[in-house]
């Protein structure tokens, strides 16, 4: 089965009302201002999964910055999973700035038959030290709770820019969660690139202790395919999800480059679709 981890969509009215959101929503504005962001609906990818024969997608929602949108999009993105129970599975978004109501939203979720929340994105006015000392410690609490996921976006440090590329758990907070607490989370794009320091065997061992996996979201854009290869060669392939990053990476080309990887069939199975249904509990 191969199964995509990453994949992002939109409802036909937010689509319809892109020009809107770009005035009204800061961070829907800092990426989808460009007129090459593309938005996808359910037919958009369904027909994707169709050509590039993929069995199921993780949908996932988008970190608004006015909290008015979030329940309207993890209200479509839940009535695609009911839609399509075989095919796609639905990561909502999730406004993590306020405890007051977060339990009882994630509970909400839960009931809905929502397996996570995601793509989370952290917001600039949140300071590190309050992301990771009071946040992150309580999000999780009620989170395991209920057995739920969290994908998180992380930023490289280094490279090119790009609009989306802010506001991710950086390389230091990424390496103070592995040290610090003992949370199961995906670290998106490849988690901020820390994989690299596999050849810091202290690094490594740390890595390979923590609950953390990472998906392979937009990688074509910000590696060479060899740093994947060595990243299964040494964490082992359990730790990594296949992501595109549909609509922004094309399935079917991003599954060509899967394919062509030199690593084994088993550890390819293990990238392409068993991880997930392992780690999601889908058998």
């Amino acid at each position: 089965m191969i199964i995509d981890a990453h994949t992002h969509l939109f409802s036909d009215e937010q689509i319809n009302k892109r020009d809107l959101l770009i005035r009204n929503d800061e961070n829907f504005n800092s990426i989808y201002s460009s007129p090459d962001a593309k938005m996808a609906n359910v037919e958009d990818l369904l027909e994707s999964m169709y050509q590039a024969k993929i069995d199921m997608s993780i949908i996932m929602g988008f970190q608004w910055k006015e909290k008015s949108h979030y329940d309207s999009h993890a209200k479509y993105l839940i009535s695609q999973q009911q839609n399509y129970p075989d095919k796609l599975i639905s990561f909502v978004p999730l406004y993590i700035n306020n405890f007051n109501e977060i339990k009882m939203k994630i509970e909400d979720m839960h009931k809905a038959g929502v397996k996570g929340f995601g793509e989370i994105r952290i917001d600039n006015e949140i300071k590190e030290k309050t992301l990771l000392d009071k946040i992150l410690p309580e999000l999780f609490h009620v989170i395991n709770m209920f057995d739920m996921k969290i994908n998180f976006h992380t930023s490289e440090p280094v490279g090119h820019y790009y609009p989306g590329k802010e506001n991710g758990l950086t390389l230091s907070s990424i390496w103070k969660i592995i040290n610090s607490f003992d949370f199961d989370i995906i670290a998106s794009h490849f988690g901020a690139g820390i994989p690299i320091y596999q050849f810091m065997p202290f690094v490594k061992k740390k890595i390979q202790e923590s609950k953390m996996h990472f998906d392979t979201a937009a990688f074509s854009l910000l590696y060479d395919s060899r740093i994947l290869e060595l990243a299964i060669e040494s964490f082992g392939s359990k730790k990594f999800f296949w992501g595109s990053d549909f609509p922004l990476i094309n399935q079917s080309t991003d599954l060509i480059l899967m394919n062509k990887l030199n690593i084994t069939q088993k550890s390819r199975n293990d990238l392409l679709g068993n991880n997930l249904i392992h780690y999601l509990n889908l058998s």
